[in-house]
């Protein structure tokens, strides 16, 4: 009797630990799950509180769950809605280029082109330099653009005309009269008229005057007007440290190829041959170089081709007038005896065989400028 007694309540005792254990057990299952819960609610809070809606305070309306047919269906309809928009937005773009005035097209144009020039200014750093490569990157080369390389050039005779300079006098190379068959500079305060530079192409450029002087009346003026600067030789340019590069040259047509390049420094250049400043007083180019006249003019000895470049652009490290290309001087075909590179600029300012140097306080004309491109053509 007491042993069945005693059986019982074992039996009675395991079934309470049982329940005991059921009951912690379940317990510990609802802090799990009541966790999680947590920790989900939690992290939708921080999803939705950076939601790009929620930031915008814009209203979020969720459609009803739909099956996957009628979504596809749905998006279809958009993409196609879409793509007709579009299609008609760029049609109507079209058609309105078309209409619109030319005058009207030019001025949109150039307003984009000085919008463009801003922004490169304002980013423009002398410390922002073009990436240069080792000399195993130079590709072959391509002769591009014959403006300005008249054939009967003689390299032998060839002189640098520099004018605007601050005391040319002071000079060894200083010459009266700098002039020597070739065409008048493009600046209207260094020629008797605003004409443009007689060439072939002239007459298809709106701006140009209704009449274009003959080129023998124009050389006959220039030796008439006396203007007096440096005749400079390449030995003289030679003189000034030396400077190895190689860069990428960029067409603006869109091709490029790596070119090693060697020259002096047009800052070195302009370091010896200080140019005249905006105010007149003595050139101190190390720490007042936005003194300095604005504008640099350079044109060919034919007066063919000209460009011109602002002054922090050719104050740039990089820029050089280059006498040798690819480990050779410079051949009759890429510019010889000096040409101009400057790799933050497309090749359209990188003039070649330049004839003269003028700085100047008016910005100069250029010649593919006057045709329709940014005068300012950097990258």
């Amino acid at each position: 009797m007491n042993e069945k007694n005693t059986n019982e309540q074992n039996g009675k005792d395991e079934k309470q630990t049982s329940s005991v254990e059921s009951e912690v057990l379940v317990e510990k299952v609802r802090e799990i799950e009541l966790a999680k819960e947590k920790s989900q609610n939690s992290e939708a809070r921080n999803l939705d509180k950076n939601n790009t809606s929620k930031i915008l305070n814009e209203k979020r309306e969720l459609s009803e769950p739909l099956e996957d047919a009628e979504a596809k269906r749905r998006m279809s309809q958009k993409s196609r809605r879409g793509f007709l928009v579009g299609g008609a937005a760029a049609l109507v773009g079209v058609f309105g280029w078309r209409w619109m005035p030319d005058e009207t097209k030019e001025k949109l144009l150039r307003r984009t082109f000085e919008f463009n020039e801003r922004v490169s200014q304002i980013f423009y750093s002398p410390k922002r330099l073009a990436p240069e490569f080792a000399r195993e990157r130079v590709g072959d080369l391509r002769v591009n653009g014959g403006e300005g390389m008249s054939e009967d050039f003689n390299p032998q005779t060839w002189r640098l005309q520099v004018v605007g300079l601050a005391n040319p006098r002071g000079f060894s190379q200083y010459t009266d009269n700098i002039a020597y068959d070739t065409a008048m500079d493009n600046n209207s305060s260094m020629r008797p008229t605003n004409q443009l530079h007689e060439n072939k192409d002239a007459k298809q450029n709106p701006n140009a005057p209704a009449e274009m002087p003959p080129a023998t009346e124009d050389r006959a003026a220039a030796s008439q007007m006396p203007m007096p600067g440096l005749l400079l030789t390449l030995d003289d340019i030679k003189k000034l440290p030396r400077v190895e590069m190689t860069t990428e040259l960029k067409c603006i047509e869109g091709w490029s190829v790596g070119v090693n390049w060697a020259g002096a420094r047009l800052s070195d250049f302009m370091n010896h041959f200080q140019p005249a400043t905006r105010d007149g007083s003595a050139p101190d180019i190390a720490n007042k170089p936005e003194n300095l006249l604005p504008y640099i003019s350079m044109v060919t000895p034919d007066g063919g081709y000209y460009v011109g470049i602002d002054m922090p652009s050719a104050m740039h490290p990089q820029t050089l007038l280059c006498y040798e290309m690819n480990g050779a001087p410079l051949t009759m075909e890429h510019g010889a005896p000096l040409r101009l590179v400057t790799p933050t600029k497309y090749g359209i300012k990188q003039i070649k065989r330049i004839g003269r140097i003028a700085f100047t306080n008016e910005r100069p004309a250029d010649y593919w400028a006057e045709r329709g491109y940014d005068w300012y053509a950097g990258h």
